[in-house]
């Protein structure tokens, strides 16, 4: 099956309203801008830091989390490390969770499409089946 830009557009609004999603992507969210937040002070401690700031805390965070991890902001010290090591676990379970919620709701569009498809063919065969009782039922009564 051919995915429809419109027809994925409305898979979007049923994920949303999710209340699983809702609720994991806030956590995400919480946990991923709380540890941002709480590295930046940890890391300034020592002099060789690269995370300096709030902004590259939450910039190291949210790409720990999301899996990129490029590299140019790495943590110096153990507590830093720590915070890392939470970060890529938590980005794991709750980031994998929510793609794999929209996988999941595409997927159940899928079915649905495909439902919709057979209903229509019985409906339309019945219909035929009508027909043809109907013509028989004329025939046998000559």
């Amino acid at each position: 099956m051919k995915y429809d830009r419109k027809k994925i557009r409305s898979v979007v609004p049923r994920v949303m309203r999710s209340r699983r999603f809702r609720v994991l992507a806030l956590i995400l969210l919480t946990i991923v801008l709380g540890l941002g937040l709480v590295i930046a002070p940890i890391e300034r401690s020592n002099p060789e830091a690269v995370i300096k700031s709030e902004w590259d805390g939450v910039y190291f965070a949210i790409t720990t989390v999301t899996g990129v991890g490029y590299g140019d902001l790495v943590p110096m010290t153990d507590m830093g490390r720590v915070v890392t090591l939470i970060l890529e676990t938590v980005g794991v379970v709750l980031f994998g969770s929510i793609v794999a919620m929209v996988a999941v709701e595409l997927l159940r569009y899928q079915e649905d499409y495909y439902a919709r498809r057979m209903f229509d063919r019985l409906s339309e065969v019945e219909g035929k089946v009508d027909e043809v009782r109907k013509h028989v039922d004329y025939l046998v009564k000559k």
